[in-house]
């Protein structure tokens, strides 16, 4: 088996060039033998993964970044049955590996338990023919996003709660128009639609608590319509864990979600995507061979 690791040297706000550090003197110590890809824009990871994949002999790809350097590989691979990924976790909010069984926060165990462990075929999803592995949002997690992509002058760990904060505070409801695995169609009104295959956004934020990588469904989330004086209420039960409790905020497993927006602006893994008011989007038929 080949290892590639593919390394994003500004993930994290440094997090990866310290990661990766400690872990080249560790696969040195092993006499580990691997190839290091590392990306220089935004998008090269894609391309990196699209290129290896081509080929048809098996490897072990390894993510050195984060949700979003992970997003890219995904979107690359050209052969899964060739492929087994795995991540170690260098972003801002990591939040993927919340529902993996990778070690978080020590990535000399992280990098052994990637050595060590099986690959599992686990699920993704495809939005309008584009991959996610993690989650897409609509409405207040967009707008969040903007402002945390803002606000870099704080520390990296505040940022999103401080725009998550912010944006709560002086919300606006989002129209949209939603069908869930080819029913009938629904108007809503609503604070943010989350659509999972893994369960947390904005560094562990559990959207879609129940959500499972391997459970072959994928996890919706709508906080609907409530009144304005309960938004500090539901921001603390969001940041807690707790968002499934609240009697206006309705949760459905499933396998395809249609929505149509006016504003055409979502975020597919933390990248804000513009320009696509209708959404088609789908547990994808293929599965990802990853180790976690």
């Amino acid at each position: 088996m080949v290892y590639h690791i593919i390394y994003n040297p500004i993930a994290g706000h440094g997090l990866s060039q310290k990661n990766w550090a400690l872990i080249r003197e560790f696969l040195k110590s092993i006499d580990f033998a691997y190839e290091l890809h590392e990306t220089k824009s935004e998008g090269h990871a894609e391309t990196i993964a699209r290129f290896l994949t081509s080929k048809t002999n098996p490897m072990t790809i390894i993510c050195l970044g984060g949700d979003g350097t992970l997003a890219e590989i995904v979107n690359g691979i050209s052969r899964f049955e060739n492929v087994a990924l795995a991540c170690v976790p260098c972003g801002s909010g990591n939040d993927f590996a919340l529902a993996t069984k990778i070690p978080l926060h020590d990535p000399i165990a992280a990098m052994k338990f990637i050595i060590t462990s099986p690959s599992r075929p686990i699920n993704f999803i495809d939005i309008n023919g584009k991959r996610c592995i993690n989650v897409c949002g609509f409405g207040l997690d967009t707008e969040v996003l903007k402002l945390y992509y803002k606000i870099k002058f704080l520390p990296n760990k505040m940022r999103y709660k401080i725009a998550t904060i912010i944006k709560t505070l002086f919300f606006k409801w989002h129209d949209s128009d939603v069908r869930i695995d080819g029913g009938p169609w629904t108007k809503l009104t609503t604070l943010m639609l989350t659509v999972g295959n893994g369960m947390a956004i904005g560094g562990g934020i559990k959207m879609c608590p129940l959500a499972k990588i391997d459970d072959d469904y994928l996890d919706f989330t709508c906080i609907n319509k409530f009144p304005r004086i309960k938004v500090i209420p539901a921001l603390k039960a969001a940041m807690d864990g707790k968002v499934l409790k609240l009697r206006f905020v309705k949760s459905v497993k499933c396998k395809t979600i249609e929505i149509k927006i006016p504003n055409a602006i979502y975020q597919r893994d933390g990248t804000i995507v513009r320009g696509e008011s209708e959404m088609k989007i789908s547990l994808a038929k293929e599965k990802i061979n990853f180790i976690g």
